[in-house]
C-alpha cells in the first residue's frame, strides 16, 4: 500500500494538483508520463498475482474439504478439461471424466457411516507464472483415515500441483500426490511403514505412475517447483499490457487499485487473526481471547448453544479451563487450510477452516479433537474483529482408542450451570456418524 501512495503522490505532481515541495521525498523526483505507466502496470501484474496466490490456496482448501466428504463431483468439477491426477502410486488419470471415475472408485458419493477420511492440505507454497495465467504449488498433505470397526491410519505426503486461470476462475490442471507415509494407527510410523498405493486393476489409469519412489522408510524427496528463494533469480510478473500514459488514465488505474491492494490486506488480516485466537485459546488466555471478539458477537462450540457479547463470549471460555492455568495440562489447537472470501467493500468476511487439537492431562488421559470453522469476521472502525465464532467437532478420540473403534458420542452440549443465550443454531453429528458442515461458498468453478 505504500507504494501505492508514493505513486499517487507522483501522479498528483504530474498533474499539478500539488506542490512538489508538499509532497513525501521519494516521490519529489520528477518522473515521465510514460515512466509512470510502466511502474503502474508493473504494479498491476504485482497485485494480480498476489490474488491469484489467494484464490489458488482457497481452491486447495476447498479440494481438500471435498474430498474429506466424498463429494467426488464438486472435487471433479475444480478441474480444467484435460487435467491430470496422480495419488501416490494410483498412475495417471487424464481428463476431467477419468479423475471422476477415480474418485467414484473410492467410496459411494457423499458423507458415509462410519468414515473418517480427513485430508489436511498444509504449508503451501504457490508460485504465480510471470504472465498470471498458470501456477505450481507445493503442499503438504496431513492425513486421518479410518473405516469404523476396520481400520485407522496416519498419512503423509507432498503434492507438486499445477494450476490455470481459464474463463475467469482458477482450475487444478495437475494434480500429483507423492505419497510419503502410511501407518496403521495402533503400530505407528516407529514400528509399521505401509509402501506406496500401486495402480488398480479394476479401473486401471491411464498412464503409468510418472515416477518411480518408496514411502518411508526410503529416502525420497519430490522434486521442487521453485528455484531456491535466495540464490536464484525470480522473474518478475509481466504487465498484461502497457497503460495508456495520459494522467486520467493514470489516475484511473492508481485509483482502481487501490481497492484491491485493500482485500489483499484484509485476507492476510483475517487469517492472522484466527491464527491469534488459535494462540490464546491454547493458552486458556480468556481476557485476550474475548478482546478480539465484536462488542456483539458470538460463540458456539460443541452444541453448547450461541453465548452473545463478549461478557457471554468470555463466560463461555470458563467452560474450558481456569484462565492462564496450564500446569498439567495439554491443549496445542491449531487451525489451518483457511479458506477465506472477503466482501467486496471490505467489511465483512467468512472463512472455513479446519482445527486439530492434541489435548490431555499429564499422568490422565490424551485425546484428539477434529473439527471444522465456519467463522464470520467484521470491520469495525477499521479493525478486523470475529464476529462469528462457529466450530463444528468432527470426532473427540482418546489417544488409546483412536478412530477404529470410537463409540459414537454426542458433542458436549448444553451446560445447565453455564447456560447458552440461545440453543444451538445448528445440529450437527460427530464420527463415527456422517455430517457435512455447511459451506459459506458455492464451488468456485461451477457456483454450485
Amino acid at each position: 500500500m505504500n507504494r501505492l501512495l508514493a505513486y499517487r503522490a507522483v501522479l498528483l505532481a504530474t498533474l499539478g494538483a500539488v506542490p512538489l515541495g508538499m509532497l513525501p521525498v521519494q516521490a519529489q523526483a520528477p518522473e515521465a508520463a510514460a515512466a509512470l505507466a510502466a511502474r503502474l502496470a508493473l504494479l498491476q501484474a504485482e497485485v494480480r498475482n498476489l490474488e491469484a496466490e489467494n484464490a489458488i490456496e482457497n481452491l486447495q482448501g476447498i479440494f481438500g474439504f471435498y474430498y474429506d466428504k466424498n463429494e467426488w463431483q464438486q472435487a471433479a468439477d475444480i478441474f480444467t478439461e484435460d487435467a491430470t491426477f496422480e495419488w501416490g502410486g494410483s498412475g495417471v488419470y487424464v481428463g476431467k471424466p477419468r479423475i471422476l471415475a477415480y474418485l467414484r472408485s473410492l467410496g459411494a458419493e457423499g458423507p458415509q457411516e462410519g468414515l473418517l477420511n480427513d485430508q489436511m492440505q498444509l504449508q503451501p507454497i504457490v508460485t504465480v507464472a510471470p504472465d498470471g495465467l498458470s501456477a505450481k504449488a507445493r503442499w503438504h498433505l496431513f492425513s486421518q483415515e479410518a473405516r469404523h470397526g476396520v481400520e485407522h491410519f496416519w498419512g503423509t505426503g507432498i503434492y507438486e500441483n499445477e494450476y490455470r486461470f481459464e474463463a475467469g476462475v482458477w482450475k487444478i490442471s495437475k494434480l500429483q500426490l507423492y505419497s510419503s507415509m502410511k501407518t496403521p494407527y495402533e503400530a505407528g510410523w516407529g514400528v509399521t511403514a505401509l509402501p506406496r498405493s500401486t495402480p488398480s486393476s479394476d479401473l486401471p489409469p491411464d498412464l503409468p505412475p510418472a515416477m518411480d519412489y518408496a514411502n518411508y522408510p526410503a529416502v525420497f524427496v519430490p522434486p521442487l517447483h521453485y528455484p531456491h528463494p535466495v540464490t536464484a533469480a525470480v522473474p518478475a510478473p509481466q504487465p498484461a499490457e502497457p497503460l495508456a500514459t495520459d494522467p486520467g488514465s493514470l489516475r484511473e488505474a492508481l485509483d482502481a487499485l487501490e481497492p484491491r491492494v485493500g482485500l489483499l490486506q484484509d485476507a492476510d488480516a483475517v487469517e492472522r487473526l484466527h491464527t491469534i485466537y488459535g494462540y490464546y485459546l491454547a493458552h486458556n488466555q480468556w481476557d485476550e481471547l474475548t478482546g478480539i471478539f465484536t462488542p456483539d458477537g458470538t460463540i458456539e462450540i460443541a452444541l453448547r448453544g450461541v453465548y452473545v457479547g463478549r461478557p457471554s463470549v468470555r463466560r463461555n471460555l470458563d467452560l474450558y479451563g481456569v484462565q492462564n492455568e496450564l500446569r498439567g495440562t495439554l491443549h496445542n489447537h491449531m487451525q489451518y487450510q483457511p479458506v477465506i472470501h472477503i466482501a467486496a467493500d471490505g467489511q465483512r468476511a467468512s472463512m472455513r477452516s479446519r482445527a486439530f487439537s492434541l489435548m490431555g492431562n499429564f499422568g490422565g488421559t490424551g485425546r484428539f479433537m477434529g473439527g471444522t470453522y465456519e467463522n464470520i469476521f467484521e470491520k469495525r472502525e477499521g479493525v478486523w474483529m470475529l464476529h462469528k465464532d462457529q466450530q463444528i467437532n468432527t470426532y473427540f478420540a482418546l489417544y488409546d482408542v483412536g478412530w477404529k473403534d470410537l463409540e459414537w458420542r454426542p458433542a458436549p452440549g448444553i451446560t445447565d450451570s453455564n447456560p447458552p443465550d440461545a440453543p444451538p443454531t445448528l445440529q450437527f453429528e460427530m464420527y463415527p456418524r456422517p455430517f457435512l458442515p455447511p459451506y459459506h461458498y458455492t464451488n468456485p468453478v461451477t457456483g454450485r
